[in-house]
């Protein structure tokens, strides 16, 4: 499985990593065409010595099909303040760690719709029918030096108003190889 730097989440249909079994049945049973662009929204949880680096919070869309060049677009997610997201995430927090919200930022809604319409295209073509993909990332720093032990972060990704922030991984250790990187390498001094 692919991970997009220190802390992240690789959303595929054939997901191999330990995403809450609820969350599995949402991210399937949803539709990524017809989520508003508006209300999607990610969020990380982490040590309250980490933070996350300035336009360091992306969102990856992915498209590609047998014998054609693949598609992707990146965006650079936008702090939102905790205050306007209600119970879904205040009822994640913990002590000694940090919650922060991001959404797509109104400029970038109509460049993930061409995305869509590409997407789209595509599937009406008569040709196979494209594989997709989302990958959501956070590039952090840290405020002191890194600990011994363990390093959990939680990432969370909402599709609807409804169901609110779904958890996608849940006290992920920072820790694991990622690339075969130094963790302090991944995580600079902010």
């Amino acid at each position: 499985m692919k991970r997009f730097l220190p802390i992240a989440a690789i959303i595929l249909l054939s997901a191999c990593t330990a995403i809450p079994v609820k969350t599995l049945y949402k991210l399937a049973t949803a539709d990524f065409m017809t989520v508003d662009p508006a209300v999607l929204r990610v969020a990380a949880q982490m040590p309250d010595w980490v933070a996350p680096r300035p336009d360091g919070v992306k969102l990856e869309l992915g498209m590609k099909r047998d014998g054609e060049t693949p598609v992707n677009e990146r965006f650079n997610l936008e702090a939102i303040p905790l205050a306007l997201e209600g119970k879904t995430l205040a009822d994640a927090a913990k002590p000694g760690y940090q919650l922060y919200a991001y959404r797509l930022a109104p400029a970038d809604i109509p460049r993930l719709q061409h995305f869509r319409d590409t997407v789209k295209a595509k599937k009406a073509d008569g040709g196979k029918k494209p594989e997709t993909s989302l990958s959501v990332g956070v590039d952090a720093c840290r405020k002191s030096e890194l600990p011994a032990g363990k390093i959990p972060a939680t990432t969370f990704l909402q599709l609807d108003k409804e169901s609110g922030y779904l958890p996608l991984l849940v006290d992920y250790d920072l820790r694991q190889e990622v690339d075969g990187k130094e963790l302090a390498t991944l995580i600079p001094p902010c």
